[in-house]
């Protein structure tokens, strides 16, 4: 004999929706933005827009990140000024910020004034030597023309003032172009009067073409105008943003900390910790040669007689950062140093050779035995090969910024890669790991 059991129909209906409930999958009811991959997306989405919006207002967002990297750098000065004289951390920063005004800024005014003077004085004279090599092509006595050039040329009316002689590299110049004219056979001669033969058949369009490069040398004039201002605006901005983040370092680094996950926090901090060594080590040691070696560079080339040493100086030394970049400056230096045409010792070709090469391994030899053991010391961990690489490799891709930014990127790499991956790549060739990849 059955019996039956009468329930509610709101009773039977509830049952009937909880046995189709248990059926559906998780996610039917959640929302789009609940999905973990679509929130994956949605971060990646975020932090490339954040990007975006950085580079679109790039005149605020650069002086900041450079004011947060300026802390980043002084921090130990400033916690050693602190130490070392009692003064307060506001105390401090400012001395540093009047330090780098008197003996970095101001000088490089200075010496970039001389320097740039003495880059028009040079430029000056070889667009004149220029001038002097082309008539004396074109004159009908090329003795007479050759004695001028060569300061050898003795006027026949003493009311005549004989020209002074030209540098060499010059006179070279019209001995070759003069060979060039003079052999038939060489297509140097006949490329020279091709050239020359163009130009008088279209002077019309040559003349409407001086005049468009001219109004186009006056706005590049008003644009490096406008740039100065806008550099005055960027340092201004960067300093005012490197007092503030500089004086409340403490309390950043303190918020940066707060927004690590819980799980993984020590582990992470224990990595920072290892790339602050290294990148911190790197880009202060790296810094400190560079401006050592500015100093060094341009002393040199100024005592050996290169125009604009104050200005090539800085450059050689800023491309030292890479190692062996600064070869790019013996040229330029041998160049510069041939075309100016001193007199005495310093106008022979052995010194114009010699000296520019004396200088830069001069240079590289204090870089290499006593300022980078002595300053930076092996902060990297990686060998000159792997350096050189991973500079050439960060030049090709990104250019100037990637020859700065490699060196210590490949250093973090390589810390990443002994710390996390090789390990876990070790328990799995051993068996004792089902993955390679340190991803649970």
């Amino acid at each position: 004999m059955g019996y039956a059991i009468a329930m509610p129909d709101d009773q039977s209906r509830s049952v009937e929706t909880d046995e189709n409930t248990t059926h559906q999958p998780a996610w039917a009811g959640m929302h789009l933005w609940q999905m973990q991959p679509v929130r994956d997306v949605l971060l990646g989405l975020s932090v490339f827009a954040l990007i975006i919006i950085g580079q679109k207002t790039s005149v605020v967002t650069v002086p900041l990140l450079l004011a947060i990297l300026l802390a980043y750098l002084f921090e130990p000065v400033i916690v050693w000024i602190m130490k070392k004289f009692g003064a307060s951390r506001r105390v401090s920063v400012i001395a540093i910020m009047v330090a780098i005004i008197v003996g970095v800024v101001l000088p490089i005014m200075a010496g970039g004034a001389y320097a740039a003077g003495q880059l028009v004085s040079f430029t000056t004279d070889t667009i004149s030597n220029v001038n002097r090599v082309s008539r004396a092509i074109d004159a009908t006595d090329q003795t007479t023309a050759r004695e001028k050039l060569i300061g050898e040329y003795v006027p026949a009316d003493p009311s005549e003032t004989a020209p002074n002689a030209i540098p060499d590299a010059w006179v070279w110049v019209y001995d070759e172009i003069q060979a060039a004219q003079t052999n038939h056979n060489s297509s140097f001669g006949d490329a020279l009067d091709a050239g020359i033969d163009w130009i008088t058949s279209n002077s019309e369009q040559v003349a409407k073409t001086t005049a468009s490069v001219s109004v186009d040398l006056v706005n590049r004039g008003l644009g490096i105008i406008g740039a100065a201002f806008g550099i005055s605006f960027m340092v201004f901005v960067t300093a005012f943003f490197f007092f503030f983040t500089a004086t409340e370092w403490i309390q950043l680094k303190g918020f940066g900390v707060k927004l690590l996950p819980d799980k993984n926090r020590e582990r992470i901090i224990d990595l920072l910790q290892k790339f602050d060594a290294v990148i911190s080590g790197f880009i202060r040691g790296r810094i400190t040669i560079a401006f050592i070696q500015g100093i060094v560079f341009s002393i040199g080339y100024f005592i050996i007689g290169v125009p604009g040493a104050f200005i090539l100086g800085p450059v050689v030394a800023v491309l030292s950062i890479v190692p062996y970049l600064a070869l790019i400056g013996l040229p330029i230096s041998v160049s510069l140093l041939g075309l100016q045409g001193h007199e005495g010792f310093r106008g022979e070709w052995w010194w114009i050779l010699g000296a520019p090469a004396a200088i830069y391994f001069l240079g590289q030899a204090l870089d290499d035995y006593v300022w980078t053991p002595l300053i930076q010391g092996k902060s990297t961990g990686m060998d000159t090969p792997t350096i050189l690489f991973a500079s050439l490799a960060g030049g090709a891709l990104f250019g100037v910024f990637g020859l700065l930014i490699a060196i210590p990127i490949a250093a973090c790499v390589k810390i990443l890669i002994q710390e996390i991956f090789w390990p876990r790549f070790k328990e799995w060739a051993e068996g004792r790991a089902d993955d390679p990849l340190p991803i649970e």
